[in-house]
């Protein structure tokens, strides 16, 4: 590449286009969200982690439960999350927490013994744990449950 003498306008070019970019990245600092504490914050979302043990809930004097089928929940692998007392379907979506791994969308199954199973394959990363915010909705309410995978 030729080398080019430092004009004014090229200068001014150069300048414009870093204060741009660092005021790019300064909005995006000032106005981040972290998803686990938005997901805490709202008052009509109710949160729980089912790594370990199922959560149940009341909702509209029917108790919710939610677990997983099988434990441990590992990367690399399709996850089935069962929830029971629901009386329609539901949507579910997970996005990760403190990491971009996209939006996984849980396709429901058939309903047996009064319980929903929703299925996602979990893709694998770079790192052993990583920590899942799962979305569980219909028009009027939300539930958030978490889950962490390992390799």
């Amino acid at each position: 590449m030729a080398v080019e003498k430092l004009t004014g306008p090229r200068l001014f070019q150069l300048i414009f286009l870093l204060v741009v970019l660092i005021a790019a990245f300064t909005w995006r600092t000032i106005t981040y969200k972290d998803p686990m504490e938005s997901a805490k914050n709202n008052q009509n979302a109710t949160v729980c982690n089912i790594t370990e043990k199922s959560c149940a809930f009341n909702i509209d004097n029917n108790q919710i439960i939610i677990d997983v089928k099988e434990r441990p929940i590992l990367q690399n692998t399709e996850v089935s999350i069962l929830v029971s007392g629901l009386s329609d379907a539901w949507e579910m979506e997970a996005t990760g927490v403190k990491m971009n791994m996209g939006t996984l969308k849980f396709m429901p199954s058939v309903k047996q013994n009064g319980k929903q199973m929703y299925s996602v394959f979990v893709p694998k990363c770079k790192h052993n744990d990583m920590a899942w915010n799962v979305e569980v909705s219909n028009s009027s309410q939300k539930i958030n449950v978490i889950f962490n995978s390992t390799k």
